[in-house]
């Protein structure tokens, strides 16, 4: 398991003395540097824009969307988050084992025999089967408490849900076995990145009646919670008693038609160091399959990212990484471990330089969504497959507070 290490001031002091220093002491010439102001920041604006009424639960699934699950937990709760959502057991487990308190709720398939583990860590876990009820029903007895549960109703994703029409008899079965305490009615939406469509809004209604159908039974639930981030800025009919808010909590936009929130930014930035620089003759050919021949005498410098790391293949030829402020294009095939760039026209460009494949440097800037776009994929894919291997350097108040890398230690402190 990766580790968050807190890094004590002074030791920073000490080892910190210049802009490639964490990443000579991180171990990788190839690394991610996490804003927490921005993710704090961005929950804070979210919990604003929701309202007093209206509970934020911070989805960290993922590694938390390849930014750390345990920090980025760790900072939406500073900025106001009532709770965490993550998509298996085992990242509950990771952050139990963090020392994070706060109620975490696990959204995805749990199998009963895990029941007594997520018991035993207080995971409130989403129960859609009745082995699975049972399970906790009995390991609650067994431990003299109760077990915290959410059903899902499937309104329109066609996944992972009780169908509308067979919430009411199951929810009768799973208020019957003792122990267990209905917490959360919920539901996902299919289609909240496109606002303009009316699906959305019939979900809503489909939830809703089924709410009502309980209700008519007597099965009543603590709290609801529809709303994604794409749902949470276009949707406030769907707000409930709580939201869940996941590539919106690292300031990225769900989608390109969705409401723009001012205040979200982006919290990872994708770093390499300039590995070699070489000048090179008219004609020569670089990277698997001789893709790229070069039309003039050119100078090529080496990035020790590829595909290994998160680098998509897909973006051989087409990507851009930033140098001193300025776009150098990916020329050939990216590799698994690394890509070359071409600076022909950016001077002064030698090993050791950073060079930044996501994020902002100077005046340009290659956001994450533009990546997804020449690799015909999701921003949420590209961040999510951002290596184990790439050590990730957590920064608040400017200052680097911990380290998580694939050895779960900071090397050099």
């Amino acid at each position: 398991m990766t580790a968050y290490l807190a890094l004590e001031p002074r030791a920073l002091e000490h080892h910190v003395t210049s802009a490639h220093e964490p990443t000579r002491r991180a171990g990788s010439p190839v690394w991610a540097e996490i804003d927490l102001d921005a993710i704090a920041g961005n929950a804070a604006r979210l919990r604003a824009w929701i309202g007093p009424q209206c509970r934020l639960l911070a989805v960290v699934k993922a590694n938390g969307y390849g930014h750390g699950s345990i920090a980025a937990a760790q900072a939406a709760l500073a900025g106001g988050a009532a709770g965490i959502c993550v998509g298996r057991l085992d990242e509950g487990l990771e952050l139990r084992c963090a020392g994070i308190t706060a109620p975490v709720l696990v959204l995805g398939y749990v199998p009963d025999w895990q029941a007594e583990t997520a018991l035993r860590f207080d995971l409130t876990l989403t129960v859609n089967e009745l082995a699975l009820g049972r399970a906790l029903s009995e390991a609650a007895q067994r431990h003299g408490r109760s077990a915290r549960v959410h059903v899902k109703i499937d309104t329109g994703m066609t996944r992972f849900g009780l169908l509308p029409d067979e919430a009411p008899d199951f929810v009768a079965e799973l208020a019957r076995l003792p122990g267990l305490e209905l917490e959360g009615l919920y539901t996902h939406f299919a289609l909240a990145d496109d606002p303009s469509d009316g699906y959305t809004r019939r979900q809503i209604e489909l939830f809703l009646a089924t709410e009502r159908a309980l209700a008519r039974r007597g099965l009543r639930f603590h709290y609801r919670h529809a709303a994604n981030s794409a749902a949470i800025l276009d949707f406030p009919e769907a707000h409930f008693e709580a939201v869940r808010a996941g590539i919106a909590l690292y300031g990225i936009q769900p989608g390109p038609f969705n409401r723009r929130l001012d205040g979200l930014r982006p919290a990872l930035t994708l770093k390499a160091e300039v590995a070699r620089v070489r000048e090179v003759p008219p004609g020569t050919a670089v990277s698997y399959g001789c893709t790229f021949r070069t039309a003039r005498r050119s100078r090529l410098a080496l990035l020790p990212a590829g595909y290994g790391d998160g680098l998509s293949r897909a973006l051989s030829n087409r990507g851009a990484a930033l140098v001193h402020g300025q776009r150098a294009p990916i020329v050939g095939r990216v590799c698994m471990d690394m890509c070359v760039v071409d600076v022909t026209d950016i001077p002064g460009v030698q090993v050791g330089d950073e060079a930044v494949l996501i994020g902002t440097q100077g005046p340009e800037c290659i956001p994450v969504e533009e990546l997804a776009q020449h690799a015909g994929t999701l921003h949420y894919e590209v961040l999510t497959g951002i290596s184990a291997r790439v050590p990730r350097l957590y920064f608040q108040g400017g200052r680097l507070v911990g380290v998580q890398t694939l050895n779960g230690r900071a090397e050099g402190v």
